[in-house]
């Protein structure tokens, strides 16, 4: 299964980035700009932590804020530290470049494309469309909880992508986290200021 920054984030702070990876086979892919193995690249996962470190020493010291904060940047730096197999950078090849490239381009020739795809957003984030573009040419599952990305990888990969929801319950289904705790803690990204993660209800 190949994740998205969004649901990289998820997984990555509630902890369980091994059980998940475990379900689907023993690997999760991410793509390039969405997490650099060199840890002095700029990606947007290491972007999203840096964030939250920065919350964690402004917020008020001892605060419930200022915990989860630095609880988010803890999960996190183990998520990076993880590395293959359990979690795994996936380089495109020249073809997926070129698919991503037309995902997120301003050109209007592009966009009308896009259009057809059932796209309404103008383009896509560089990291979004190198994501679809991966898991569309090699046959992964794709888990993002934007919609328009959802939309793309529908139409390229021709099947559904999952959400955070999704991906959590398919742990639960392995029996590797009770449905109370998985519940709790999908609960907590979409209500908590620090991650407002929106999506469907469980």
């Amino acid at each position: 299964m190949l994740l998205d920054a969004t649901v990289a984030r998820s997984i990555a702070v509630l902890g369980w980035a091994a059980e998940l990876a475990k379900t689907v086979g023993g690997s999760l892919y991410i793509a390039p700009g969405v997490l650099s193995t060199d840890p002095d690249e700029r990606s947007e996962l290491r972007g999203i932590r840096d964030a939250l470190q920065r919350e964690a020493q402004h917020a008020q010291p001892g605060s419930g804020r200022q915990s989860k904060a630095v609880s988010a940047v803890d999960r996190l730096d183990m998520f990076f530290a993880l590395g293959p197999p359990t979690v795994t950078v996936l380089m495109p090849d020249p073809e997926e470049l070129a698919m991503a490239i037309r995902l997120s381009s301003r050109d209007a020739e592009q966009r009308n494309w896009r259009a057809q795809l059932g796209l309404t957003a103008r383009r896509l984030d560089a990291g979004e469309a190198v994501s679809i573009a991966i898991a569309a040419a090699r046959n992964f599952d794709f888990a993002s909880d934007d919609q328009q990305a959802l939309i793309a990888y529908t139409a390229l990969g021709h099947r559904a992508g999952v959400r955070t929801r999704d991906a959590i319950k398919l742990v639960v289904a392995r029996g590797l986290v009770e449905e109370a705790t998985a519940r709790n803690g999908y609960r907590f990204l979409q209500d908590d200021d620090l991650h407002l993660l929106g999506g469907p209800d469980w």
